[in-house]
């Protein structure tokens, strides 16, 4: 590898549980004027919220936007799309990998403490995106993995800080501190923060790796047990009216967390509408035209293990 990529591309984790605002801040990354060319690792293009106008061109798992950032898709694994990154005849400033939201990031860490790779990708921070109405409500096993990725952290993002009073500002404050009483914590609104605070943390891959390890108060959620969550996918053609979505939305049970994808929507038939769902919360937003793609809804659910039924959802949205 020496002698095909460029020295030290410092690498940023952003992790968070579901729906806490990672896209967000993904998106603010790639299109914020701070003049860095960073590389972003997403496992779904789709979810990232481009403007075609933005795009300089597309290269199969990289997508090369105007400002010298790119997106690249981790469909063939973090390692394998860290090195074509770093193989790139003009490699980026900064490395981002946004994790999924039912991820450890100690084992993402484990990845950039391989000696081969920790002399041109090293770690240098995590940042926690938190959803500061939502984070200090949940409970058991998701509690449980929430506070471990905010214990990894080195900054913690308190988002969505509009939609909470003082008491509740305060709330959460407390409990990101009891999981991270040493992380930076910033107060943002749809993850906003100032790129330059995520930059240069001066985290250590080694460290990190190594606190996977220990015995806090966490430690028993391994990272090699299965994951608490299950997942389904919502598919149709026929396009859904609104009346059906609100009616759709209301009724889904409490142990799905998190719904989210595309929308194809009976009142506005030529463009693709984004669902962004969490909790009780949903926000649906415009996106580009169908044009000659074929016009499908396509939502993925995810919340806790036993509690997501495909087939209820399904009528749910089928009506």
């Amino acid at each position: 590898m020496a002698a095909t990529v460029a020295p030290r591309i410092p690498v940023t984790i952003v992790t968070g549980f579901l729906g806490a605002g990672k896209t967000s801040l993904v998106n603010h990354l790639l299109t914020a004027p701070h003049g860095l060319r960073v590389a972003v690792l997403v496992n779904d293009f789709g979810a990232v919220n481009i403007d075609v106008e933005l795009i300089a061109r597309r290269d199969g798992e990289i997508v090369s936007l105007e400002n010298g950032c790119i997106c690249c898709s981790l469909a063939d694994g973090l390692l394998a799309a860290a090195v074509r990154v770093l193989r790139l005849p003009q490699p980026p400033d900064r490395i981002v990998i946004e994790t999924s939201g039912v991820s450890d990031p100690f084992e993402v860490a484990r990845t950039f403490a391989d000696p081969e790779l920790q002399p041109y990708a090293p770690l240098d921070g995590v940042v926690t995106v938190v959803d500061a109405e939502l984070g200090p409500t949940l409970a058991g096993a998701e509690a449980a993995l929430a506070r471990r990725q905010i214990a990894a952290s080195d900054i913690v993002l308190l988002n969505k800080t509009d939609l909470i009073d003082d008491a509740g500002r305060l709330r959460a404050r407390d409990w990101v501190g009891a999981s991270a009483p040493r992380a930076r914590l910033l107060e943002t609104v749809r993850a906003a923060a100032p790129v330059e605070l995520l930059m240069d943390i001066g985290g250590d891959a080694l460290d990190l790796a190594g606190d996977a390890a220990g015995t806090g108060p966490e430690c028993h959620a391994h990272p090699h047990d299965a994951p608490p969550f299950d997942s389904a996918v919502y598919e149709s053609e026929a396009p859904i009216s609104y009346a059906r979505l609100r009616n759709a939305l209301a009724a889904m049970p409490a142990t799905v967390f998190r719904a989210k994808g595309l929308l194809y929507v009976a009142e506005k038939p030529d463009h693709r509408l984004i669902l962004q769902a969490t909790g009780r919360r949903a926000e649906l937003t415009v996106g580009e035209p169908w044009g000659d793609a074929p016009r499908r809804s396509c939502l993925v659910f995810i919340g806790s293990r036993g509690g997501v039924d495909a087939g209820r959802l399904a009528a749910l949205f089928d009506g």
